[in-house]
């Protein structure tokens, strides 16, 4: 009980207490009729002592939770100080330029290499049956833009109505001569030499705002972003990953991200932790190359898994869609698990998912598209403006 309470009630205590005493010594020794009279004052003291305990508990109990609020408020300022200060260094490191990027693509730079071993003959043929034009014999020879990372939006189509309602982010490696190490053959090198977290990290960070822009026209868009078991793992690249998704927390609900279905197996636990935490923050899971064989949909569920990409060969080898897979397919929809086909190259691929899946994706629809480096710049002024 607090101090300044102290007083008010031990007055409310010795005054009846006081008149117990009285009433009692007047009842034994005084008498009939200032008997009478003391059983009343008797009857009321004892009243207002139990009423003034009672008073005395239930400010004790609300003094108690007041207390406990108040702590959980200052829990509360201090947790909200630290977040503040936090997020403040999380923008600021985020719009630095990405730490070591620039090793990594010089790094990547060694896949050029191989891409034009394979190119030599060709080219040299090409250079030898080429005759310089006497206007362009002695020109100068034009700089030649540094080998950079492309990020490509390929279009994932509704199978129903043949539009374009959600995209796969692809990253590729190119320089100013049109030469280009393409998405897989990239992520495959860079698995190999350990380069896969930085280049998963360095790809979420240019879809968020590309991703903005997007959702402006259509909210409900989302893009999938191919994810190696390597980054999960990697604590610095994935803490990174969050932090991108903590500063664009308007968009994180339109990332999806894929990751194979034997690397989902693979996980060590900060893997999982780490996925776990992206699906804290809204983002969604893919499983790619997936095959029926093992698959729990209710674990899958649980995971935050909402999307199971197939290749072709998985729904159909020839003679259209099995029994096993119309059942799977009708139980997949119930669970509100999307079916998707990719890499369709031909119209039989292309009929066969529309009768099972929902969306597919290939070159039988449309290549990948190229982004320009500064998309989405324009649409940052309104996430800052609502964020105000």
């Amino acid at each position: 009980m607090s101090r300044h309470m102290l007083p008010v009630m031990l007055g409310l205590t010795i005054f009846p207490i006081a008149a117990i005493v009285i009433a009692g010594y007047l009842m034994v020794f005084a008498d009939t009729g200032t008997a009478a009279v003391a059983s009343a004052i008797l009857l009321l003291s004892v009243c207002v002592l139990a009423t003034a305990i009672a008073i005395m508990s239930k400010l004790s109990k609300v003094e108690d939770w007041l207390y406990s609020h108040e702590e959980s408020l200052r829990d509360l300022a201090g947790r909200s100080e630290r977040a503040a200060a936090r997020l403040s260094a999380v923008e600021h490191q985020i719009n630095l330029p990405t730490p070591g990027i620039d090793k990594l693509i010089t790094d990547l730079g060694t896949l050029r290499e191989e891409v034009k071993d394979a190119m030599a003959r060709k080219s040299e043929a090409a250079a030898a049956a080429a005759v310089p034009r006497p206007e362009t014999a002695g020109a100068e020879p034009q700089p030649v833009e540094p080998e950079h990372l492309e990020l490509m939006l390929e279009p994932v189509i509704e199978l129903a109505s043949g539009s374009t309602s959600h995209y796969r982010a692809l990253i590729n490696l190119a320089n100013g001569r049109g030469e280009v190490v393409g998405h897989g053959e990239l992520m495959a090198k860079a698995e190999a030499g350990g380069m896969r977290p930085a280049l998963d990290a360095h790809m979420v960070k240019l879809v968020a705002p590309v991703l903005r822009r997007l959702r402006l026209k259509n909210p409900g868009l989302r893009v999938f972003v191919p994810l190696g078991k390597a980054t999960l793992g990697s604590r610095g690249e994935a803490e990174t990953i969050i932090s991108l998704l903590l500063q664009d927390s308007d968009v994180a609900n339109g990332m999806v991200f894929e990751l194979g279905q034997e690397d989902v197996g693979q996980l060590d636990p900060a893997g999982i932790e780490n996925l776990a935490n992206l699906g804290r923050l809204g983002a969604t899971l893919a499983l790619r190359e997936v095959y029926l064989g093992g698959l729990d949909l209710t674990a899958l569920r649980q995971l935050g898994a909402r999307f199971l990409n197939f290749p072709p060969h998985a729904v159909d080898s020839g003679n259209g869609p099995s029994e096993v897979w119309r059942e799977f397919a009708q139980y997949a929809r119930a669970m509100q698990i999307q079916l998707i086909v990719g890499n369709i190259e031909t119209p039989q691929q292309a009929s066969a998912a529309s009768k099972c899946a929902r969306f597919g994706h290939g070159p039988f629809f449309a290549p990948p598209r190229k982004v320009r480096r500064d998309a989405g710049v324009a649409a940052m002024p309104a996430r800052r403006t609502s964020v105000a």
